[in-house]
Protein backbone atom coordinates (compact mmCIF):
# COMPACT_ATOMS: atom_id res chain seq x y z
CA UNK A 1 0.00 0.00 0.00
CA UNK A 2 3.10 2.45 0.95
CA UNK A 3 5.06 1.18 -2.25
CA UNK A 4 1.96 2.23 -3.89
CA UNK A 5 1.19 5.80 -2.97
CA UNK A 6 4.85 6.14 -3.17
CA UNK A 7 4.97 5.56 -6.88
CA UNK A 8 1.60 7.20 -8.31
CA UNK A 9 1.47 11.10 -7.99
CA UNK A 10 -2.32 10.52 -8.37
CA UNK A 11 -2.98 8.60 -4.96
CA UNK A 12 -0.86 10.95 -3.16
CA UNK A 13 -2.82 13.84 -3.84
CA UNK A 14 -6.27 11.93 -2.83
CA UNK A 15 -4.19 10.54 -0.07
CA UNK A 16 -3.24 14.43 0.98
CA UNK A 17 -6.69 16.02 0.22
CA UNK A 18 -8.82 13.12 2.64
CA UNK A 19 -6.03 13.48 5.11
CA UNK A 20 -6.23 16.96 5.02
CA UNK A 21 -10.24 17.32 4.90
CA UNK A 22 -10.43 15.19 8.23
CA UNK A 23 -8.04 17.34 10.11
CA UNK A 24 -9.64 20.29 9.55
CA UNK A 25 -13.46 18.25 10.27
CA UNK A 26 -11.61 17.05 13.19
CA UNK A 27 -10.31 20.39 14.72
CA UNK A 28 -13.64 21.98 13.65
CA UNK A 29 -15.29 20.18 15.81
CA UNK A 30 -12.97 20.16 18.37
CA UNK A 31 -13.26 24.04 18.65
CA UNK A 32 -17.26 23.92 18.53
CA UNK A 33 -17.85 23.41 22.39
CA UNK A 34 -15.56 26.59 22.48
CA UNK A 35 -17.92 28.86 20.56
CA UNK A 36 -21.10 27.42 22.05
CA UNK A 37 -20.11 28.26 25.63
CA UNK A 38 -20.03 31.55 24.20
CA UNK A 39 -23.18 31.46 22.23
CA UNK A 40 -24.98 30.28 24.75
CA UNK A 41 -28.75 31.27 25.56
CA UNK A 42 -31.47 29.86 28.48
CA UNK A 43 -34.60 29.53 27.68
CA UNK A 44 -37.65 28.21 29.98
CA UNK A 45 -40.05 25.37 28.76
CA UNK A 46 -43.75 25.56 30.65
CA UNK A 47 -44.62 22.67 28.22
CA UNK A 48 -43.79 19.86 31.15
CA UNK A 49 -45.80 22.17 33.84
CA UNK A 50 -48.60 22.24 31.23
CA UNK A 51 -48.87 18.70 30.90
CA UNK A 52 -49.03 18.04 34.31
CA UNK A 53 -52.11 20.08 34.93
CA UNK A 54 -53.74 18.39 32.24
CA UNK A 55 -52.73 14.85 33.06
CA UNK A 56 -54.20 15.86 36.70
CA UNK A 57 -57.30 17.19 35.25
CA UNK A 58 -57.88 14.17 33.26
CA UNK A 59 -57.16 11.66 35.93
CA UNK A 60 -59.62 13.09 38.58
CA UNK A 61 -62.06 13.46 35.67
CA UNK A 62 -62.05 10.23 34.95
CA UNK A 63 -62.21 9.03 38.40
CA UNK A 64 -65.37 10.82 38.87
CA UNK A 65 -67.17 9.39 35.95
CA UNK A 66 -66.02 6.19 37.14
CA UNK A 67 -67.31 6.67 40.20
CA UNK A 68 -70.26 7.82 39.31
CA UNK A 69 -70.22 10.79 42.14
CA UNK A 70 -68.58 14.01 42.49
CA UNK A 71 -65.90 12.85 45.75
CA UNK A 72 -63.33 12.78 43.57
CA UNK A 73 -64.23 16.43 42.62
CA UNK A 74 -64.63 17.39 45.91
CA UNK A 75 -61.28 15.72 47.05
CA UNK A 76 -59.07 17.47 44.40
CA UNK A 77 -60.87 20.53 45.60
CA UNK A 78 -60.22 19.90 49.24
CA UNK A 79 -56.64 19.41 48.87
CA UNK A 80 -55.95 22.37 46.68
CA UNK A 81 -57.48 24.69 49.46
CA UNK A 82 -55.08 22.85 51.60
CA UNK A 83 -52.12 24.18 49.79
CA UNK A 84 -53.36 27.31 49.35
CA UNK A 85 -53.60 27.57 53.44
CA UNK A 86 -50.08 26.74 53.06
CA UNK A 87 -48.86 29.73 50.92
CA UNK A 88 -48.34 26.75 48.36
CA UNK A 89 -49.28 27.39 44.72
CA UNK A 90 -52.38 25.95 44.05
CA UNK A 91 -54.55 25.15 41.03
CA UNK A 92 -57.86 26.60 40.54
CA UNK A 93 -61.06 24.01 40.00
CA UNK A 94 -64.21 24.75 38.67
CA UNK A 95 -67.18 22.61 38.46
CA UNK A 96 -70.08 23.73 36.46
CA UNK A 97 -73.38 22.32 35.13
CA UNK A 98 -74.59 23.05 31.64
CA UNK A 99 -76.03 26.27 32.45
CA UNK A 100 -72.77 27.60 33.60
CA UNK A 101 -73.66 27.77 37.05
CA UNK A 102 -70.72 26.84 39.48
CA UNK A 103 -71.35 23.81 41.71
CA UNK A 104 -68.06 23.92 43.03
CA UNK A 105 -64.62 25.45 43.41
CA UNK A 106 -61.72 26.49 45.30
CA UNK A 107 -61.54 29.41 47.76
CA UNK A 108 -58.94 31.71 44.99
CA UNK A 109 -62.23 31.24 42.29
CA UNK A 110 -65.10 33.81 43.29
CA UNK A 111 -67.01 33.07 39.72
CA UNK A 112 -70.55 31.86 40.90
CA UNK A 113 -71.35 31.75 36.63
CA UNK A 114 -69.53 31.41 34.16
CA UNK A 115 -70.23 31.47 30.29
CA UNK A 116 -69.10 28.75 28.92
CA UNK A 117 -68.72 28.99 25.28
CA UNK A 118 -66.18 31.93 25.83
CA UNK A 119 -64.18 29.77 28.51
CA UNK A 120 -63.93 26.92 25.89
CA UNK A 121 -63.09 29.09 23.40
CA UNK A 122 -60.45 30.83 25.01
CA UNK A 123 -59.15 27.18 26.46
CA UNK A 124 -59.09 26.02 22.88
CA UNK A 125 -57.08 29.19 21.25
CA UNK A 126 -54.49 29.14 23.95
CA UNK A 127 -54.05 25.20 23.31
CA UNK A 128 -53.36 26.01 19.88
CA UNK A 129 -51.23 29.03 19.04
CA UNK A 130 -49.36 28.81 22.76
CA UNK A 131 -45.76 28.74 21.72
CA UNK A 132 -44.88 26.88 25.17
CA UNK A 133 -48.20 24.22 24.95
CA UNK A 134 -46.81 23.42 21.39
CA UNK A 135 -43.77 22.73 22.54
CA UNK A 136 -41.64 25.74 21.75
CA UNK A 137 -39.83 27.63 25.05
CA UNK A 138 -40.09 30.75 26.84
CA UNK A 139 -37.14 32.87 27.38
CA UNK A 140 -36.61 33.59 31.36
CA UNK A 141 -37.13 37.52 31.28
CA UNK A 142 -40.97 36.67 30.21
CA UNK A 143 -43.70 36.04 32.86
CA UNK A 144 -45.22 33.29 33.79
CA UNK A 145 -48.72 32.34 32.27
CA UNK A 146 -51.91 31.12 33.53
CA UNK A 147 -52.81 28.15 31.94
CA UNK A 148 -56.34 26.62 31.59
CA UNK A 149 -57.68 23.18 30.84
CA UNK A 150 -60.69 21.54 31.08
CA UNK A 151 -63.02 18.35 31.12
CA UNK A 152 -66.55 17.45 30.53
CA UNK A 153 -68.05 14.92 33.47
CA UNK A 154 -71.25 13.06 33.45
CA UNK A 155 -72.40 12.09 36.99
CA UNK A 156 -75.97 10.56 37.74
CA UNK A 157 -76.73 11.55 34.50
CA UNK A 158 -76.01 15.46 35.05
CA UNK A 159 -73.29 16.83 32.48
CA UNK A 160 -70.84 18.71 34.47
CA UNK A 161 -67.65 20.91 33.43
CA UNK A 162 -64.79 20.68 34.89
CA UNK A 163 -61.86 23.80 34.65
CA UNK A 164 -58.70 23.25 35.92
CA UNK A 165 -56.41 26.21 35.65
CA UNK A 166 -52.76 26.82 37.05
CA UNK A 167 -48.92 28.45 36.88
CA UNK A 168 -47.50 25.69 35.52
CA UNK A 169 -43.84 25.27 36.56
CA UNK A 170 -41.23 25.68 34.34
CA UNK A 171 -37.83 24.28 32.99
CA UNK A 172 -34.72 25.94 32.55
CA UNK A 173 -33.44 24.78 29.12
CA UNK A 174 -30.02 26.28 27.84
CA UNK A 175 -29.28 26.27 24.08
CA UNK A 176 -25.95 26.62 22.08
CA UNK A 177 -25.28 27.70 18.35
CA UNK A 178 -21.65 27.31 17.35
CA UNK A 179 -21.64 30.31 14.91
CA UNK A 180 -19.73 30.30 11.39
CA UNK A 181 -16.20 30.55 13.13
CA UNK A 182 -15.20 26.88 13.89
CA UNK A 183 -16.55 25.89 10.11
CA UNK A 184 -14.01 28.89 8.88
CA UNK A 185 -11.10 27.38 11.48
CA UNK A 186 -11.72 24.03 9.47
CA UNK A 187 -11.25 25.58 6.04
CA UNK A 188 -8.51 27.34 7.03
CA UNK A 189 -6.50 24.32 8.50
CA UNK A 190 -7.63 22.37 5.63
CA UNK A 191 -6.31 24.68 2.88
CA UNK A 192 -3.12 25.26 5.28
CA UNK A 193 -2.05 21.30 5.54
CA UNK A 194 -2.32 20.78 1.69
CA UNK A 195 -0.95 23.70 1.01
CA UNK A 196 1.99 22.70 3.25
CA UNK A 197 2.38 19.56 1.98
CA UNK A 198 2.08 19.67 -1.65
CA UNK A 199 4.42 22.44 -1.03
CA UNK A 200 7.43 19.62 -1.59
CA UNK A 201 5.50 18.20 -4.70
CA UNK A 202 5.59 21.83 -5.80
CA UNK A 203 9.07 22.47 -5.10
CA UNK A 204 10.26 18.95 -7.42
CA UNK A 205 7.93 20.57 -10.32
CA UNK A 206 9.75 23.84 -10.48
CA UNK A 207 13.15 22.37 -9.72
CA UNK A 208 12.20 20.52 -12.88
CA UNK A 209 10.99 23.41 -14.93
CA UNK A 210 14.33 25.62 -13.80
CA UNK A 211 16.20 22.26 -14.79
CA UNK A 212 14.75 22.02 -17.94
CA UNK A 213 15.15 25.93 -18.51
CA UNK A 214 19.00 25.41 -17.67
CA UNK A 215 19.47 22.19 -20.15
CA UNK A 216 17.41 24.05 -23.04
CA UNK A 217 20.07 27.09 -22.67
CA UNK A 218 22.80 24.05 -23.64
CA UNK A 219 24.11 23.05 -20.42
CA UNK A 220 23.76 19.56 -21.26
CA UNK A 221 25.90 18.63 -17.84
CA UNK A 222 23.23 19.56 -15.52
CA UNK A 223 21.44 17.36 -13.76
CA UNK A 224 17.59 17.70 -11.58
CA UNK A 225 17.59 15.66 -8.68
CA UNK A 226 15.52 13.16 -8.37
CA UNK A 227 13.33 12.52 -5.13
CA UNK A 228 10.63 9.88 -4.68
CA UNK A 229 9.64 7.35 -7.26
CA UNK A 230 6.31 8.55 -8.48
CA UNK A 231 5.32 9.85 -12.09
CA UNK A 232 7.38 13.40 -11.11
CA UNK A 233 10.60 11.37 -10.18
CA UNK A 234 10.26 9.26 -13.27
CA UNK A 235 10.13 12.09 -15.36
CA UNK A 236 13.24 13.28 -14.00
CA UNK A 237 14.65 10.61 -14.89
CA UNK A 238 13.95 10.54 -18.08
CA UNK A 239 14.87 14.41 -18.32
CA UNK A 240 18.13 13.50 -17.11
CA UNK A 241 18.54 10.61 -19.48
CA UNK A 242 17.39 12.97 -22.28
CA UNK A 243 20.33 15.26 -21.27
CA UNK A 244 22.39 12.58 -21.00
CA UNK A 245 22.02 11.15 -24.65
CA UNK A 246 21.88 14.58 -26.34
CA UNK A 247 25.44 15.41 -24.96
CA UNK A 248 26.35 11.90 -25.97
CA UNK A 249 25.28 12.50 -29.29
CA UNK A 250 26.90 16.02 -29.41
CA UNK A 251 30.02 14.74 -28.21
CA UNK A 252 30.08 11.77 -30.86
CA UNK A 253 29.18 14.67 -33.72
CA UNK A 254 32.49 16.58 -32.25
CA UNK A 255 34.19 13.59 -32.39
CA UNK A 256 33.36 12.41 -36.07
CA UNK A 257 34.02 15.88 -37.43
CA UNK A 258 37.62 15.57 -35.49
CA UNK A 259 38.01 12.38 -36.60
CA UNK A 260 36.49 13.56 -40.37
CA UNK A 261 39.46 17.06 -40.42
CA UNK A 262 42.00 14.10 -39.36
CA UNK A 263 41.11 12.14 -42.22
CA UNK A 264 41.68 14.65 -44.54
CA UNK A 265 44.82 16.00 -42.58
CA UNK A 266 46.59 12.60 -42.82
CA UNK A 267 44.75 11.40 -45.96
CA UNK A 268 46.46 14.78 -47.65
CA UNK A 269 49.83 14.25 -45.94
CA UNK A 270 49.79 9.90 -47.02
CA UNK A 271 48.84 11.17 -50.59
CA UNK A 272 51.23 13.94 -51.20
CA UNK A 273 54.52 11.63 -49.56
CA UNK A 274 54.53 8.77 -52.53
CA UNK A 275 53.13 11.56 -55.23
CA UNK A 276 55.86 13.81 -54.34
CA UNK A 277 58.08 10.84 -55.19
CA UNK A 278 56.68 9.81 -58.20
CA UNK A 279 56.54 13.36 -59.52
CA UNK A 280 60.15 13.87 -58.49
CA UNK A 281 61.72 10.62 -60.58
CA UNK A 282 59.38 11.32 -63.36
CA UNK A 283 61.15 14.82 -63.81
CA UNK A 284 64.48 13.36 -63.92
CA UNK A 285 63.49 10.90 -66.99
CA UNK A 286 62.05 13.74 -68.28
CA UNK A 287 64.74 16.14 -68.42
CA UNK A 288 67.21 13.14 -69.47
CA UNK A 289 68.85 13.09 -65.54
CA UNK A 290 70.62 9.91 -65.66
CA UNK A 291 73.72 8.21 -66.79
CA UNK A 292 73.26 4.70 -67.56
CA UNK A 293 70.09 2.52 -68.78
CA UNK A 294 69.97 0.95 -65.17
CA UNK A 295 69.49 3.95 -63.42
CA UNK A 296 67.17 4.33 -66.10
CA UNK A 297 65.23 1.37 -64.66
CA UNK A 298 66.13 2.39 -61.01
CA UNK A 299 64.07 5.20 -61.25
CA UNK A 300 61.48 3.92 -63.36
CA UNK A 301 60.86 1.20 -60.60
CA UNK A 302 60.91 3.32 -57.66
CA UNK A 303 58.08 5.50 -59.56
CA UNK A 304 56.14 2.65 -60.19
CA UNK A 305 56.47 1.12 -56.42
CA UNK A 306 55.36 4.73 -55.15
CA UNK A 307 52.86 4.81 -57.40
CA UNK A 308 51.36 1.16 -56.40
CA UNK A 309 51.61 2.31 -52.51
CA UNK A 310 49.66 5.44 -53.78
CA UNK A 311 47.03 2.53 -55.28
CA UNK A 312 47.08 0.70 -52.01
CA UNK A 313 46.08 4.05 -50.07
CA UNK A 314 43.44 4.86 -52.02
CA UNK A 315 41.93 1.61 -52.13
CA UNK A 316 42.20 1.18 -48.37
CA UNK A 317 40.95 4.86 -47.74
CA UNK A 318 38.06 3.69 -49.92
CA UNK A 319 37.63 0.37 -48.67
CA UNK A 320 37.49 2.18 -44.90
CA UNK A 321 35.17 5.08 -46.25
CA UNK A 322 32.42 2.13 -47.14
CA UNK A 323 33.18 0.26 -43.93
CA UNK A 324 32.00 3.42 -41.97
CA UNK A 325 28.94 3.79 -43.28
CA UNK A 326 26.28 1.93 -41.19
CA UNK A 327 23.98 1.20 -44.21
CA UNK A 328 26.50 -0.86 -45.58
CA UNK A 329 25.41 -4.65 -46.71
CA UNK A 330 27.32 -7.91 -45.40
CA UNK A 331 26.46 -11.12 -46.90
CA UNK A 332 26.76 -13.34 -43.78
CA UNK A 333 26.55 -16.59 -44.55
CA UNK A 334 28.02 -20.07 -42.49
CA UNK A 335 31.66 -20.54 -43.19
CA UNK A 336 33.56 -23.32 -41.61
CA UNK A 337 37.01 -21.62 -39.95
CA UNK A 338 39.14 -24.47 -40.39
CA UNK A 339 38.92 -24.34 -44.30
CA UNK A 340 38.99 -20.84 -44.47
CA UNK A 341 42.09 -20.19 -42.56
CA UNK A 342 43.65 -23.08 -43.99
CA UNK A 343 43.15 -21.69 -47.30
CA UNK A 344 45.15 -18.28 -46.68
CA UNK A 345 47.78 -20.07 -44.70
CA UNK A 346 48.49 -22.05 -47.66
CA UNK A 347 48.93 -19.09 -49.98
CA UNK A 348 51.26 -16.75 -47.62
CA UNK A 349 53.35 -19.81 -46.71
CA UNK A 350 55.60 -18.60 -49.86
CA UNK A 351 56.05 -14.95 -48.54
CA UNK A 352 56.61 -16.54 -44.87
CA UNK A 353 59.39 -18.81 -46.30
CA UNK A 354 61.22 -16.24 -48.05
CA UNK A 355 61.61 -14.14 -44.49
CA UNK A 356 62.72 -17.65 -43.20
CA UNK A 357 59.07 -17.39 -40.83
CA UNK A 358 57.15 -20.90 -40.59
CA UNK A 359 53.51 -21.20 -39.62
CA UNK A 360 51.91 -23.24 -37.41
CA UNK A 361 48.25 -24.36 -36.75
CA UNK A 362 46.80 -25.29 -34.20
CA UNK A 363 43.31 -26.54 -35.00
CA UNK A 364 40.58 -28.74 -33.10
CA UNK A 365 39.46 -31.71 -34.94
CA UNK A 366 35.75 -30.71 -35.30
CA UNK A 367 34.89 -28.16 -37.89
CA UNK A 368 33.62 -24.45 -36.15
CA UNK A 369 31.22 -22.53 -38.20
CA UNK A 370 30.98 -19.01 -37.76
CA UNK A 371 28.25 -16.55 -39.64
CA UNK A 372 30.18 -14.33 -41.25
CA UNK A 373 31.01 -12.40 -44.53
CA UNK A 374 33.22 -14.95 -46.15
CA UNK A 375 34.87 -11.98 -48.44
CA UNK A 376 34.96 -9.50 -46.11
CA UNK A 377 37.04 -12.26 -43.38
CA UNK A 378 39.74 -13.26 -45.69
CA UNK A 379 40.40 -9.53 -46.07
CA UNK A 380 40.55 -9.17 -41.97
CA UNK A 381 42.77 -12.53 -41.51
CA UNK A 382 44.97 -11.63 -45.14
CA UNK A 383 45.97 -8.34 -43.36
CA UNK A 384 46.58 -10.20 -40.07
CA UNK A 385 48.66 -12.57 -41.63
CA UNK A 386 50.84 -9.82 -43.83
CA UNK A 387 51.32 -7.92 -40.68
CA UNK A 388 52.68 -11.14 -38.79
CA UNK A 389 54.90 -11.85 -41.81
CA UNK A 390 56.14 -8.11 -42.83
CA UNK A 391 56.87 -7.06 -38.51
CA UNK A 392 57.93 -10.61 -37.43
CA UNK A 393 61.58 -11.06 -36.53
CA UNK A 394 63.45 -13.41 -38.79
CA UNK A 395 63.56 -17.23 -38.83
CA UNK A 396 60.52 -17.26 -36.78
CA UNK A 397 57.06 -18.96 -36.32
CA UNK A 398 54.20 -17.25 -36.44
CA UNK A 399 50.98 -19.22 -34.65
CA UNK A 400 47.63 -19.11 -36.19
CA UNK A 401 45.18 -21.30 -33.31
CA UNK A 402 41.31 -21.52 -33.62
CA UNK A 403 39.32 -22.45 -30.71
CA UNK A 404 35.75 -23.22 -29.12
CA UNK A 405 34.58 -20.20 -26.76
CA UNK A 406 31.32 -20.82 -25.03
CA UNK A 407 29.55 -18.50 -26.66
CA UNK A 408 31.69 -18.11 -29.97
CA UNK A 409 34.66 -19.16 -31.44
CA UNK A 410 38.36 -17.32 -31.42
CA UNK A 411 40.93 -17.38 -33.97
CA UNK A 412 44.65 -15.41 -32.70
CA UNK A 413 47.64 -14.65 -35.08
CA UNK A 414 50.31 -14.77 -32.77
CA UNK A 415 54.40 -13.45 -33.86
CA UNK A 416 56.98 -12.42 -32.26
CA UNK A 417 57.81 -8.44 -32.24
CA UNK A 418 58.92 -5.30 -30.74
CA UNK A 419 57.89 -4.13 -27.41
CA UNK A 420 54.41 -2.51 -27.38
CA UNK A 421 53.04 -0.69 -24.48
CA UNK A 422 49.63 -0.46 -23.04
CA UNK A 423 49.16 2.96 -25.15
CA UNK A 424 50.35 1.54 -28.19
CA UNK A 425 47.87 -2.01 -28.09
CA UNK A 426 45.18 0.95 -27.80
CA UNK A 427 45.81 2.93 -30.84
CA UNK A 428 46.33 -0.30 -32.84
CA UNK A 429 42.91 -0.67 -34.63
CA UNK A 430 43.07 3.31 -35.02
CA UNK A 431 43.27 4.88 -38.43
CA UNK A 432 46.79 6.00 -40.00
CA UNK A 433 48.33 4.95 -36.51
CA UNK A 434 51.59 3.55 -37.60
CA UNK A 435 54.62 2.25 -34.80
CA UNK A 436 57.47 2.46 -35.53
CA UNK A 437 58.60 1.91 -39.07
CA UNK A 438 62.26 1.53 -38.46
CA UNK A 439 62.75 -2.15 -38.48
CA UNK A 440 60.09 -2.75 -40.98
CA UNK A 441 60.64 -4.93 -43.61
CA UNK A 442 58.04 -2.41 -45.58
CA UNK A 443 58.95 1.11 -45.92
CA UNK A 444 55.10 2.85 -46.18
CA UNK A 445 52.11 1.42 -44.77
CA UNK A 446 48.93 2.61 -45.46
CA UNK A 447 47.66 2.24 -41.79
CA UNK A 448 44.23 1.45 -42.21
CA UNK A 449 44.93 -1.98 -42.70
CA UNK A 450 43.91 -2.70 -38.44
CA UNK A 451 41.08 0.02 -38.49
CA UNK A 452 39.51 -1.68 -41.61
CA UNK A 453 39.67 -5.35 -39.50
CA UNK A 454 38.05 -3.81 -37.25
CA UNK A 455 35.15 -2.11 -38.13
CA UNK A 456 34.90 -5.39 -40.34
CA UNK A 457 34.69 -7.81 -37.21
CA UNK A 458 32.71 -5.36 -35.30
CA UNK A 459 30.13 -5.01 -37.79
CA UNK A 460 29.46 -8.95 -37.54
CA UNK A 461 28.90 -8.86 -34.19
CA UNK A 462 32.34 -9.88 -33.02
CA UNK A 463 35.69 -8.58 -31.23
CA UNK A 464 39.10 -7.79 -31.79
CA UNK A 465 42.08 -6.66 -29.85
CA UNK A 466 45.85 -7.20 -29.39
CA UNK A 467 47.78 -8.18 -26.17
CA UNK A 468 51.79 -8.68 -25.76
CA UNK A 469 53.61 -11.05 -23.28
CA UNK A 470 57.34 -11.88 -23.12
CA UNK A 471 58.18 -10.63 -26.76
CA UNK A 472 54.62 -12.32 -28.48
CA UNK A 473 52.15 -9.95 -30.00
CA UNK A 474 48.88 -11.58 -30.58
CA UNK A 475 45.94 -10.46 -32.30
CA UNK A 476 42.29 -12.25 -31.09
CA UNK A 477 39.56 -12.36 -33.18
CA UNK A 478 35.98 -13.11 -31.13
CA UNK A 479 33.34 -14.46 -33.92
CA UNK A 480 29.59 -15.81 -33.07
CA UNK A 481 29.21 -19.51 -33.87
CA UNK A 482 26.62 -20.73 -36.26
CA UNK A 483 24.01 -22.62 -34.17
Amino acid sequence: MIMSIRQSIRIQLITTFVVCALAAFLVSRATVPIFETMNREATIDYSGGMQQINDRAQMVAEQAAQQNSTEAIKAIIDEENGLLDEGQDALKVLVTDEEGKVLYKTKQAHEERMNLHDMIKSVMSFAINHPAYAGGGRTVEESRKEFMTFYPVTIKGKNLYMFVSGIPEGDVIYSTSEGPIPIFIGLFVFFFSYFYITKRKMRQIEAMAQGVKEIAKGNLAHRIEKKGEDEIASLTENINHMAEELMKKIEKERKVERQKNELITNVSHDLRTPLTSIMGYLRLLCDGKYETSGQLHEYARVAFSKSEQLKNLIEDLFEYTKLTNENIAFDRQEVCMNELLGQLIEEVVPQAEEHGLSIVKEFPDERLYAVVDPEKMVRVFDNLLMNAIKYSSDQGEIHVSLKREDNGLQVSVANQSEAFTEEELENLFERFYKKDQARSRIEEGSGLGLAIAKSIVEKQEGNIWAEYHDGIVRFIIHLPMAN
